[in-house]
């Protein structure tokens, strides 16, 4: 559920009635119907529901532009950004019914979008764009990222090492008990570094970049590292496209975070940007 409408009461309702108004709102209006052509409503809010976890939070300055929202979705579904942003304006409008509160909506409404566009995607798709929950392994998202293009290697235990095609290198790591993924940034301390060192960067990190938390971790087998974690339930499946775009929102967002290592204690590989 996006993490902005746990504030209201019955929040699966709501986004249900967000969901229907939109499109029934959108097919009904013959200059941008075809946004939800071949799209089921009832398929549409399952997908909605099922995957609005695999939504980041971003700066705020990252919601003024909905654009965004489409920009990595399959070029074959893309529409012209006049529809995309009507579709967008009748969205805002239906928050502002639904008494979202003015300072949630730029967030909402791109997280909806974002969601909602990988739904049309899915409706679309020739091959196999999700992970059904028993066939998520770490063979399997070794094989997924390594197919769109990532450097990716095995690494501990239901682990996999993400090593290119994003800011900065990051673990995958699946949870099978409690069916999540994790996905984990970790930056280690050079030789003789101590504890209050990277301290000192976590805290600098979390006022710069508040909504991205680190924490400063004691090693007993290495020197201290800064810790970056976020995890997200695959017990309804994975749907690929969003799972790349979290991992490298994720990354990116960590990246940002050991770039306030300003005494250069932190070691870790950059790859190709």
């Amino acid at each position: 559920m996006f993490s902005q409408l746990e504030n209201y009461k019955n929040p699966k309702l709501i986004l249900n009635s967000i969901l229907q108004a939109l499109y029934t709102q959108v097919t009904t209006n013959r200059a941008i119907a075809h946004f939800f052509m071949n799209v089921h409503m009832d398929a549409l809010i399952a997908d909605v529901h099922k995957f609005s976890h695999f939504a980041m939070e971003q700066p705020e300055s990252h919601y003024r532009d909905p654009m965004r929202a489409q920009k990595s979705s399959m070029p074959g579904i893309q529409v012209s950004s006049s529809v995309f942003e009507e579709v967008h304006k009748i969205l805002v409008q239906i928050l502002k019914d639904q008494s979202i509160a003015e300072d949630h909506i730029p967030r909402l409404s791109f997280e909806i979008l974002e969601i909602v566009e990988e739904s049309r995607a899915q409706f679309s798709d020739t091959i196999m764009m999700a992970l059904k929950m028993e066939d998520v392994t770490q063979d399997s998202l070794l094989e997924v990222f390594k197919r769109f293009k990532f450097d990716a290697k095995l690494a501990g235990k239901n682990e996999i090492s993400v090593e290119s095609g994003i800011d900065i290198p990051i673990i995958v790591k699946i949870r099978p008990k409690d069916k999540s993924i994790v996905l984990i940034g970790k930056a280690v301390s050079v030789e003789n570094s101590k504890l209050k060192d990277v301290e000192e960067i976590a805290t600098i990190a979390k006022e710069k970049h508040p909504i991205f938390p680190v924490k400063a971790v004691e090693d007993d087998d290495d020197w201290p590292f800064l810790l970056m974690e976020k995890s997200f339930s695959y017990e309804d499946g994975v749907p690929l496209r969003l799972l790349f775009r979290l991992a490298k929102s994720f990354s990116t967002a960590f990246y940002r975070n050991v770039k306030c290592d300003s005494q250069k204690i932190l070691t870790y590989n950059v790859t190709n940007r």
